[in-house]
């Protein structure tokens, strides 16, 4: 704004003042700062996390190529659940950018946003917990607050001609003001869209539902997954929240490969109307749900309507194939039982994917009606399977090549039926998540999705 005289000091000045007095100055801009923040959490494959804030400052950022200092910026969270202590502590920056939106990028551009990722290793990075073997999810609002604690300058637009240059902005700290969040981003969750079905035997279903970018004329597939017995509930959002079991199909790289829609019920074993996936009254309305979900989306190939579960899913899947194998048209199944002699009645030449560490404690690799069991008593009555064991540890590309082995030994031996054990201490987190390494290797879903 230019700076004014008062009327009284115009007029005793006069005309001569005017002309001899120097320009009027100008006040500086002011400083942008921070004046809201949003939490970004993703869906990892060891879980739920907080892996980013986006940072919204009241004015235009323009900070060239410059760099920005992460320790610039304090991140401290307080993550609360009923009857326990909070967790409280300081989050750490690996990288921090400008953007033009509230979202991660590989590239700074100028916009009114910075954004902070963080590192998704440490203990505070999670977004959820564990209350009698359920997965709960923090409520995230207001947890998190930052400060800007020092100032960030950013690069000169050009300095290589003397008058050339452009000033570079300077964003002024303000350690002493702190700002609380006040929403929450969950990458690709929130692409989900929430539904139920009430199926004529009573038993209640909430699902979600992702639905792919649609072109005008072409037909996708429909991926069903059944999740674990710690993501059961009523909240209708750790069946996709509580691991990669969903979204690992929804991902956008995995879309850009194999668009599709993703169904995702939730079981609820402490509520009668619900049940668990081993309920037969579950089983009946999963597949009620599945042939609705077709006949209301035209969009749906029914001829590529995929299954996948893990654990409690797993045991549903086996359930649901032995009586409706006809609906689908490839499994991909993880740590879960059936029966042996449902599958060797009815699904001989259906194509499965099982997997299973051969140290699992809470499925037994080798107990009765185990993946394992059931695979050897398919083998047993003539079917061609392909066995394949490696560390789940190993890093993805090398379980990667591993699996397309086990693929073209398959294909070389007519195998539809493909089993894959994780070495005993080599399942991430602990035995019994093999789905961890399962939905990370792109070989196995590119598997399924030939089917």
């Amino acid at each position: 704004m230019k700076r004014r005289l008062g009327t009284s000091a115009v007029v005793a000045a006069g005309v001569a003042f005017a002309a001899l007095a120097p320009a009027p100055a100008q006040a500086s801009a002011p400083q942008p700062r921070i004046i809201d923040t949003t939490v970004i959490t993703e869906v990892t494959p060891l879980g739920y996390k907080v892996t980013g804030l986006a940072l919204e400052y009241d004015g235009a950022i323009d900070l060239g190529t410059a760099d920005i200092d992460e320790t610039a910026f304090a991140v401290r969270v307080a993550l609360t659940r009923p009857g326990a202590s909070p967790l409280e502590g300081a989050r750490t920056v690996v990288d921090a950018y400008a953007s033009d939106r509230p979202a991660f990028s590989d590239a700074q551009r100028a916009g009114s946003f910075i954004i902070l990722e963080l590192d998704e290793n440490e203990p505070l990075s999670a977004g959820s917990y564990n209350e009698g073997g359920f997965t709960r999810l923090f409520d995230l609002v207001g947890s998190y607050s930052v400060a800007q604690v020092a100032s960030v300058v950013g690069a000169a637009a050009d300095t290589s001609h003397p008058g050339n240059g452009e000033k570079a902005q300077k964003l002024n700290g303000h350690p002493g003001r702190t700002v609380v969040n006040d929403d929450v981003i969950d990458l690709i969750v929130d692409d989900y869209a929430a539904g139920s079905y009430t199926a004529p035997s009573g038993a209640t279903l909430p699902y979600r539902m992702f639905t792919p970018a649609l072109d005008a004329e072409s037909s996708y597939p429909l991926v069903v997954t059944l999740h674990g017995y710690g993501e059961s509930g009523s909240g209708n959002i750790e069946q996709i929240a509580g691991n990669q079991l969903s979204v690992a199909f929804a991902d956008p790289l995995r879309q850009a490969r194999h668009a599709a829609f993703v169904l995702s019920p939730q079981a609820d074993p402490t509520d009668p109307s619900k049940g668990a996936w081993w309920s037969p009254s579950m089983q009946t309305a999963v597949i009620e749900l599945v042939e609705k979900t077709i006949a209301d989306n035209p969009r749906i190939d029914p001829s590529r309507v995929y299954l996948s579960g893990l654990s409690m899913g797993s045991y549903g899947s086996w359930g649901i194939l032995g009586q409706r194998s006809d609906l689908f048209a490839g499994a991909l199944l993880v740590c879960g039982a059936g029966s042996e002699a449902a599958a060797v009645a009815n699904l001989t030449e259906f194509p499965i994917w099982a997997v299973h560490s051969v140290d699992d404690s809470i499925v037994a690799y080798d107990a009765p009606g185990s993946d394992y069991r059931i695979f050897r008593a398919l083998q047993a009555a003539g079917v061609p399977v392909t066995w394949s064991e490696w560390s789940g540890l190993l890093p993805d590309a090398e379980q990667e090549a591993l699996a397309a082995a086990a693929l073209t030994a398959a294909q070389a031996d007519g195998s539809e039926h493909l089993f894959t054990t994780f070495s005993a201490g080599t399942t991430p987190l602990f035995d019994h998540g093999s789905w961890i390494p399962t939905y990370t290797n792109d070989i196995m879903i590119d598997w399924l999705f030939a089917q």
